[in-house]
């Protein structure tokens, strides 16, 4: 089957064509009976106008002559004129004038049908006259006994149409077949070029979509037609934008964990090599400076197994009721240390009432982690990094804050990206792998949570999230649904 033949635009002209057809056909039928219809009034109309004139001409010719003596000729004319068979009968029933027939007298028969005018003359009807289309012939009479004369009755209206009559009927007829032809071709023309041009954008969007299915993620459509098909190109490119960036994370994301990974594994190799070339001795220096780099390796593929199981929704969570205000006391004593290296002031501001909350401890405190670390990181010394909770709501609102040189405001949209540094120049050894943030957000997210960050250059930087609170009682294990 040819593909023109199961095509849209075939379709809607095939539709339209039907349509079209049914309403041409309608109005036709229409037309052409209401055209039949006042065309037989008008001629039936006309008949008795005739016969009128015919009728009172031969009362006239009566009156004067008190007998039918010389009607013949009269009403000869009378046929001849108006075109129509005129016959006069007197009151037995008898033929006295036929303008079309010669004859002597004949009897009248009386039928079903007939149409006849009475002739009065000073109040007596001394006759009838009859009328009827010329070449309207004789039919059997209903009384054997009155079969002696022609037939002269008055067919009904619409039965035989005058020639003038019928040519406007049949002109009527064709004038509407020609106008319904010309509107049927000239309707489907127009249809073909409107559909035509309501298609070509989908036409065009179905190659590029074709051609974005072969990899091509550059495809885009211009946005024309009408609303809908500008709504569908619009959908399409946004989808397009979307499957491109999310190729290009895909890309930066490998081209980073190799990057990430040849890091410590080449300088691993290096002092490897050393030794083996006994450029180095494998004293405890060495061996520590091996075991740093083997835990930095470890750590970044530890970071990346966890982030690609919250991604993919495949992350069990071992949920139980804990009290935040512990875990929080506990996450802060444990970068103590850390912060008085550093000379940087490490404050806790909890709950008076330690609220209850169902979660992963060691996932939350995981979280907590992160922001300290990334907190007491960029706080210079002297600082201050303070940690802080609060109910708001259903939830409870976790922020560490410190006083360090805040973040661009260009930057804050992507600082939970994976990867992702606010300083560029930052060492990867010392500074991290920029995953810290992203696990975190999945962690948060899967609790069903959110985080986010506040932030003004040259006055710290704010990281809150929030978690709900009594969730239920118990422990047990839930699975983490993609997120992010």
């Amino acid at each position: 089957m040819p593909s023109w033949f199961t095509g849209l635009q075939f379709r809607l002209v095939l539709a339209f064509t039907a349509i079209l057809a049914l309403a041409l056909g309608a109005v036709g039928l229409f037309v052409s009976v209401a055209a039949a219809t006042e065309t037989d009034r008008f001629q039936a109309r006309n008949q008795e106008f005739r016969a009128g004139r015919v009728h009172r001409m031969i009362a006239r010719h009566y009156a004067e002559r008190g007998d039918w003596g010389d009607v013949q000729s009269s009403l000869e004319q009378a046929g001849s004129f108006y075109d129509r068979r005129f016959v006069v009968i007197d009151h037995e029933g008898r033929v006295v004038a036929d303008s079309h027939r010669k004859g002597g007298p004949r009897h009248f028969g009386k039928r079903s049908g007939d149409r006849s005018f009475p002739i009065v003359v000073e109040g007596s009807t001394v006759g009838f006259l009859a009328s009827a289309s010329e070449g309207t012939g004789p039919e059997p009479e209903t009384n054997p006994q009155q079969a002696r004369g022609v037939d002269t009755a008055l067919p009904p209206p619409g039965q035989v149409r005058e020639p003038l009559v019928s040519r406007v009927a049949a002109e009527v007829n064709k004038t509407l077949l020609m106008a319904g032809i010309a509107s049927a071709l000239g309707g489907i023309l127009l249809v073909s070029l409107l559909s035509r041009r309501i298609l070509a954008p989908l036409q065009v969007l179905g190659g590029a979509a074709q051609r974005l299915g072969q990899g091509d993620l550059t495809q885009r459509v211009p946005a024309a037609g009408p609303s809908e098909v500008r709504q569908l190109s619009d959908t399409f490119n946004a989808m397009a934008e979307n499957l491109q960036a999310a190729e290009q994370q895909r890309r930066d994301l490998t081209a980073d964990v190799a990057h990430e990974l040849r890091t410590p594994l080449s300088n691993i190799q290096g002092y490897l090599d050393a030794v083996h070339d006994g450029l180095l001795q494998p004293d405890e220096a060495t061996i520590s400076t091996l075991r740093q780099q083997t835990v930095h390796l470890v750590t970044l593929v530890e970071d990346l197994r966890l982030l690609a199981l919250a991604e993919a929704g495949s992350l069990t969570l071992q949920t139980e009721l804990h009290s935040l205000n512990d875990l929080l006391e506990e996450s802060v004593e444990a970068f103590r240390p850390r912060a008085e290296t550093k000379s940087v002031r490490l404050m806790l501001d909890v709950l008076g009432e330690s609220p209850g909350a169902v979660l992963d401890r060691t996932r939350v405190a995981q979280v907590v982690g992160n922001l300290l670390e990334n907190a007491i990181f960029h706080t210079p010394e002297g600082g201050s990094v303070g940690v802080t909770a609060r109910i708001d709501g259903p939830g409870v609102v976790v922020t560490v804050a410190d006083s360090g040189p805040g973040i661009p405001v260009e930057d804050l949209p992507r600082v939970f990206d994976r990867f992702y540094r606010v300083d560029p120049s930052r060492s990867r050894s010392t500074g991290g792998a920029g995953l810290g943030l992203t696990i975190a957000r999945q962690l948060v997210e899967a609790h069903g949570g959110r985080i986010w960050v506040e932030s003004l250059p040259g006055e710290g930087a704010r990281f809150s999230f929030e978690l709900p609170l009594n969730q239920g009682e118990g422990q047990g294990s839930s699975r983490v649904q993609g997120a992010g």
